[in-house]
């Protein structure tokens, strides 16, 4: 039978797990939205930036506030499970004392904070968010654009 701590340790990697698995799909769906734009704008390039681009620049600027949706939601589900993943390192922690485990992980934090001060303060979904925003941008500009031109 298994003992509180291993049990604890395997809830643990569950959820560190499941937050690889967000990060993961929120890569996933920024890769496919920057092809699909990349695509966008190579046909309008080719066909010219003409009233009849709206069927491909209205498309990419949905594409780009979904993804910044979706970006969102990710952060959410991230936090739930550092949160979740946090608390059980807590327990770990208190079984085990002697590892001093939160306290490693705490100077871990402040020399990475130390060494990185302006970087550290920069919250990574802040930038993917800033790039499907950026896409939804360009959506909009080179409908406006193209709308002018007709």
């Amino acid at each position: 039978m298994a003992d509180e701590s291993d049990i604890l340790l395997e809830i643990w990697k569950e959820q560190r797990a499941q937050l690889r698995q967000t990060e993961h799909q929120r890569t996933q769906l920024t890769h496919i939205v920057i092809l699909v734009v990349a695509a966008g704008l190579g046909f309008i390039a080719q066909k010219g930036l003409r009233p009849s681009a709206v069927v491909v620049t209205l498309p990419m600027t949905f594409l780009g506030l979904y993804g910044a949706l979706a970006c969102l939601k990710y952060r959410e589900r991230s936090a739930l499970h550092a949160a979740q993943s946090q608390l059980f390192r807590g327990k770990l922690s208190a079984l085990h004392p002697d590892l001093e485990i939160e306290s490693g992980w705490a100077n871990t934090y402040r020399n990475q904070q130390s060494r990185f001060p302006k970087l550290f303060k920069i919250r990574l979904y802040v930038l993917w968010l800033t790039l499907h925003v950026g896409v939804a941008a360009i959506g909009i500009t080179l409908t406006l654009w193209a709308l002018a031109d007709g």
